[in-house]
Order: structure tokens, then C-alpha cells, then sequence
């Protein structure tokens, strides 16, 4: 016969149903949180994207973007870096282009997909951490990053791979609760060494908050990590020699060359200008919401995490003043600025924790805009009108030298003309395998050069270790250029670069002896506009000297 339940026996049973229904709860909200953050983050990303489509089809750079497209072309037919030509940068990104373009062609498009893919990756990620606070903040430190992104084009440049490798490691480290995710965490950290040996100070310092998190037993796995990352470059040494890799990666980036690529602060345009204090400021301001957040919470992941991507913002600092221009400063100033909202409310909020709701979330995003509109008015012009053309698919001029089915983008409609006119020319008198030489035509200063002609030419054997020009590098005392220009069979020559004039030591003049050996071993054969084309003066005109088999094409 069933018993009445008394009073007694009710309580009894309500504590044990509760948990359960809790927990169910629980699940629910942490789903639904996730729906909504993984929405509004999939719609922040496609809004900051969107503008950088019309990228894909804008002029680039003849030096830096050249050297995207040809360098992996020439690892893909065994050639090494640091041993076979001259780049400063590490071998991540060219290894990983190498292996991109093995699958879908050595071509622009492809190169900037990557650029693309890196943007992507580092917003996503940016997203992905402030989202532990607030989906609105991250949204609105996501979108402030992703709009001083536009500054940076769409090449596939290895800084932004490097730092997306950095993010994700904050990613990983700040839940450590797996021996996976810390050695991952490693790996990541090291990779970033990988793609930007320069960024390994910035690595270090703003990773300290988050390791410390590490038991003591487990950081052995981080470091495991780390260190396997740097296998590759142990391995790239042997092959390329210590002291090649030394030369490429440390002296001359650091020592030799950088008093000759340094801009002097009030010699960059005003906007410029203005968005480097705005940084500095920004970066004082994280790092203050940093330290409170800390002392407030001290066992809470979330100052530290605050922290490490405070010290990361200040650590990027140097790549900014090692030259002020728009491109270096944006390396560093889109993490900074994109943080600055989350530094803003946590030092508004009483507990530090910043959860705020979405009318505060606006009131401090508008208030920052408001304040880069004020210091920097040219480049907010720039931002709205990337947008604009986007939103509304208005096409610039597009300008494109094509030759044999590559393609490479320009700013300038003569430039383009002329230097299809040029490749069609040398196509027609030169023989695969010959060697070719591209520079300035004053010798005397390598501040850059035409690299992606040596793309756009894959019949031919590029004729010199340096493919990228920088000043007292390939013109310092002792180098190989005057005997790399001797040995070449065709000599391309870009009058343009000798109007360089920079206020740093690139104006400086080095050795004539390059010059005397064009002079004496070399005769014009055509000129279009600013481009020299030569051959030699002595062998069999226009017969090659060396084996067919040496080219890389």
C-alpha cells in the first residue's frame, strides 16, 4: 500500500531532482552561449573581410611581394635559402607557399589567398580569446583590429603567419588542462620563430603570464614543444651553413642594413604620426587594465591572458619604429587598438571583470574611433573607402602584366605597358638558361629592386645571391655583386630605384666597381621607359653560357 509522503520526506526528494535540473540548465545556457558567439562571430569576421576582397586585384609591391611569388618557386627546384639567395625573413612562410603553390599554381591569386587565410586566422583568434570576457567585447576588439588591418594590403607577409601562430598559443595556454594543449601551445610559440625569427623576444615576454599558469611538472611540455618547432631551423642550418643563416636572420637585418631602411619619426606623414602615439598610448593603457585586472582577481586567467596580450601589443613596438611607415607600423598597432576597448572597461568596471553590457561595449568603441578619426583623418578615409568599394563592388583600375600566363599587378598604367613591352623583348631574344641580373640602375645603392621579373621570367637563371636588394647588403664592401653582375648573361636595370631618397643612410653611395663592370662588359640593347635591357658584350650574342639544366624553370 503506498505511503503518503509527509513534509519531511518532500525536501528529501527535491534535493536529489535539483542537481540534475541544474546541470541540464547549465548545459543549455553554455549551448546557447556558444551558438550566439560562434554567429556573432562568424558575422564580425565576414564584415571585416568583405573589404579586403578588392585587395586581391590591387597593385603590388615589385620587391617584397615579388620575392612571395619566386622564392618558393625556387625551393620547389632545390634551391635554399640563406645558402642560394638572400631573405631576411624566416623560412616558414616560403616553405608554406612552396607547398600551397605545388597544388594550385605559382600565381598571385594563390599568394594572396594566404595573406588572406593569415588575416582570417589572426581575427578569428582575437575573437577567440576576448570572447572569454564578453561576446559583444570580443565582437568590438575584433572589429577595431580587422579596421587597422585594411592598412596592411593582402600579401601573404610572414609577420602576420607568425603572429597568428603567437595568438593561438595564448589560445591553447590559457586552459591548460591537458599535456596536449601545453605542448601545442610550445609548438605554436616556436613556429612563430619559424615564420619571424625577430618576433622571439615579443614570444617570450608575453607568454610569461600564461606559463606561469603551467604546473611546474607540466612546463617541460611547453618548452618540448617549443623546441621541436626549432628543429627546422637547426636542420635549415646544417644545410645552408651557421653563418649564412646568422648573416640572413641577425647582422644584417638588425646591424648592417636597418640604419639604411630607418625612417625618423617626424619625418612620416602627420597620419602616420598620429597612429603611432595612438599605439603608444594604447599600449600604456592594456597594460594598466592588466595589472589591475591581476591584483583585483589574482587567481583569475583572465588578467593574465590580459597581460600577455598587453606585452604582446608593446613587444610588436619595435618592428613599428625600425621603419614608420603605415604597413610596419600596422603590424603592431591592430593588436594594441584592437584591445583597447576590453583595457577600457576593465578599468571602468568595479570588479575588474568586464562584462559589460552592449551600450557600454558601443559607447567605447566609438569614443576610440572617434579618437583615431582625430589623429589620423587620411587613413580613417582610406578605411571607409575600402569598405565602400567593397560593399558596393566599385573596381579600381586594374593593371596587370601578363607574360606567358603569369600575371603580377601595378599601381601605374606606364609602368605596366613598358614593362610588358620589356618581357615580350627578352622572351624574344634570349635563350632558356641564360642568366639574368635585376637591379638599380645605379649601382652604387641596392635600396630595391624588380624581383618579380624574375618570376614573371622562369626560362631564365636568376644571375645573383641577391634577388631582394637592401642597402649595405648587396653593396657592402666585399660582396659578390659586382662578380654576380659579371657573370650574368642579360642585365635588367630600373632607373626609378636612383631617385630613392630617404632621410636615413640609404642616400649613402657604395663601391662603383658593379657599375664599371656593366660599363665595360655589357651594351644596351633596348630601353623602356625607366627599364635598361642589356646583354654582353663578349661570346656569341645572345648564346647561352651555361648548361640549359641550371635553370630553375
Amino acid at each position: 500500500m503506498a505511503r503518503m509522503l509527509n513534509p519531511g520526506d518532500s525536501l528529501v526528494a527535491t534535493a536529489t531532482v535539483a542537481p540534475e535540473s541544474s546541470n541540464c540548465l547549465a548545459r543549455d545556457t553554455g549551448r546557447k552561449r556558444s551558438q550566439r558567439t560562434f554567429l556573432v562571430g562568424s558575422l564580425v569576421l565576414l564584415l571585416l573581410l568583405l573589404p579586403l576582397i578588392p585587395s586581391f586585384e590591387r597593385g603590388g609591391s615589385p620587391m617584397d611581394e615579388g620575392s612571395l611569388l619566386l622564392y618558393p618557386e625556387l625551393i620547389q627546384h632545390g634551391m635554399v635559402p640563406y645558402r642560394d639567395f638572400e631573405t631576411f625573413y624566416g623560412p616558414a612562410n616560403i616553405y608554406f607557399l612552396a607547398a600551397t603553390y605545388s597544388f594550385f599554381g605559382a600565381n598571385i591569386s594563390v599568394e594572396r589567398g594566404i595573406g588572406f587565410l593569415y588575416r582570417a586566422l589572426v581575427l578569428l583568434l582575437i575573437f577567440a580569446l576576448v570572447s572569454r570576457w564578453n561576446t559583444a567585447l570580443a565582437a568590438s576588439c575584433t572589429a577595431l583590429a580587422g579596421w587597422i588591418l585594411l592598412l596592411s594590403q593582402l600579401a601573404a607577409y610572414s609577420w602576420f603567419g607568425g603572429v597568428a601562430c603567437v595568438l593561438g598559443s595564448f589560445l591553447l595556454l590559457a586552459k591548460p588542462n591537458s599535456n596536449a594543449r601545453i605542448f601545442l601551445g610550445g609548438l605554436l610559440g616556436g613556429a612563430a620563430l619559424l615564420y619571424r625569427v625577430d618576433l622571439g623576444p615579443a614570444v617570450i615576454v608575453s607568454t610569461l603570464p600564461l606559463f606561469q599558469l603551467i604546473c611546474r611538472s607540466q612546463r617541460f611540455r611547453y618548452l618540448a614543444g617549443f623546441v621541436a618547432a626549432s628543429i627546422p631551423l637547426l636542420l635549415l642550418a646544417c644545410v645552408a651553413g651557421p653563418q649564412q643563416m646568422l648573416n640572413n636572420l641577425f647582422l644584417y637585418p638588425v646591424f648592417y642594413c636597418s640604419p639604411g631602411r630607418h625612417l625618423p619619426i617626424f619625418s612620416v606623414d602627420p597620419d602616420v604620426i598620429g597612429l603611432f602615439f595612438a599605439h603608444l598610448i594604447a599600449s600604456a593603457i592594456n597594460l594598466a587594465a592588466s595589472i589591475v585586472g591581476i591584483r583585483a582577481r589574482r587567481h583569475d586567467v583572465h588578467g593574465r591572458l590580459l597581460l600577455a596580450l598587453a606585452l604582446l601589443g608593446v613587444a610588436l613596438t619595435p618592428q613599428a619604429m625600425q621603419r614608420l611607415d603605415v604597413m610596419h607600423l600596422t603590424c603592431a598597432a591592430f593588436i594594441s587598438l584592437g584591445l583597447l576597448p576590453l583595457s577600457l572597461l576593465v578599468l571602468a568596471s568595479r570588479d575588474c571583470a568586464a562584462s559589460p553590457n552592449l551600450n557600454s561595449v558601443l559607447l567605447a568603441s566609438f569614443g576610440i574611433l572617434a579618437t583615431i578619426e582625430f589623429l589620423a583623418p587620411e587613413l580613417t578615409a582610406y578605411f571607409k573607402h575600402e569598405f565602400k568599394a567593397a560593399v558596393f563592388s566599385q573596381k579600381d583600375e586594374q593593371l596587370f602584366v601578363q607574360h606567358k600566363g603569369r600575371v603580377f599587378p601595378f599601381y601605374k598604367r606606364t609602368t605596366t605597358i613598358m614593362a610588358g613591352r620589356l618581357l615580350d623583348r627578352i622572351e624574344k631574344l634570349s635563350t632558356p638558361g641564360q642568366s639574368l641580373f635585376i637591379g638599380p640602375a645605379d649601382l652604387r645603392r641596392t635600396n630595391c629592386t624588380d624581383t618579380f621579373l624574375y618570376y614573371m621570367l622562369p626560362q631564365l637563371r636568376p644571375a645573383t645571391y641577391f634577388l631582394e636588394m637592401n642597402p649595405f647588403s648587396a653593396n657592402r664592401p666585399g660582396s659578390r655583386l659586382a662578380e654576380d653582375v659579371k657573370d650574368a648573361d642579360w642585365l635588367v636595370l630600373n632607373r626609378d630605384f636612383d631617385f630613392w631618397n630617404e632621410p636615413n643612410r640609404s642616400r649613402e653611395f657604395q663601391s662603383d666597381v658593379p657599375n664599371q663592370i656593366v660599363k665595360e662588359h655589357f651594351e644596351v640593347v633596348a630601353e623602356f621607359g625607366n627599364y635598361l635591357l642589356f646583354h654582353r658584350k663578349i661570346g656569341p650574342k645572345f648564346a647561352p653560357e651555361r648548361p640549359t639544366k641550371m635553370a630553375y624553370f
